[in-house]
């Protein structure tokens, strides 16, 4: 793992700027437990100095055109912010995911063993659009409650990397629709809606092996 801190030249007439600049770094990686991932920046109050958090790929308000840095508190409400680099690593204490920069995107992986953690199951959003978030893991609940407008997905792997999904769709006493991206390929070109009856469970399972340009898709209706 990298790390490029500040340096100051011999005869610095004020070397603690830089050293201080340093150690504020260093304490930001080094010691790198993250409180989320997020793209909105919490209300933070002195308790929260020298936390840090991994910013998304879309992030808002103070943190806007700060995509995928690390923002580190420095006061309540002031922040400091970080551009990772490659081989950086970080706990995501909210999901329990190690965090990872592959110089493109925060990869990501459970901790403990594959067969007890890894297959983590990620609620959605049920209405509207809805962001299915790869990094969280392969395995995802879809209870409808309105009707999904779209469907995105972000933290895909770097090139050369496949990943599939299965989402569970769980219909709501009133039928709703999900709209499917134009991403997704179908057997046969035959696109299939979910179920409407009352409460009914499909599975929906995909696959890209280009990074979600495109997806091919089965879905499995009306489980009992």
């Amino acid at each position: 793992m990298s790390i490029t801190l500040p340096t100051w030249p011999q005869g610095a007439l004020q070397p603690e700027a830089p050293f201080n600049e340093s150690m504020k770094k260093l304490g930001a990686v080094v010691n790198a437990a993250a409180e989320a991932t997020t793209n909105t920046p919490p209300t933070t109050t002195l308790t929260d100095v020298d936390k840090i958090w991994i910013i998304s790929t879309s992030p808002t308000g103070a943190w806007t055109g700060r995509a995928n840095q690390i923002a580190l508190c420095t006061a309540a409400g002031v922040w400091e912010f970080y551009a990772p680099e490659t081989g950086w690593l970080a706990l995501d204490k909210n999901t329990g995911l190690i965090r990872f920069w592959n110089g493109s995107s925060w990869g990501a992986v459970p901790l403990g063993t594959a067969a007890v953690d890894r297959n983590v199951v990620t609620a959605l959003a049920t209405s509207g659009a809805v962001n299915i978030d790869v990094s969280t893991g392969d395995y995802f609940t879809l209870a409808l409650a309105g009707n999904v407008t779209s469907l995105t997905f972000s933290n895909l792997p770097a090139s050369g990397k496949a990943v599939s999904l299965l989402v569970r769709i769980k219909q709501d006493t009133t039928p709703r629709t999900v709209a499917w991206p134009a991403s997704f390929k179908w057997a046969e070109g035959n696109t299939i809606a979910v179920s409407t009856v009352a409460g009914s469970i499909d599975v929906l399972a995909i696959t890209t092996f280009d990074q979600g340009t495109t997806w091919q898709v089965t879905l499995a209706k009306a489980f009992a």
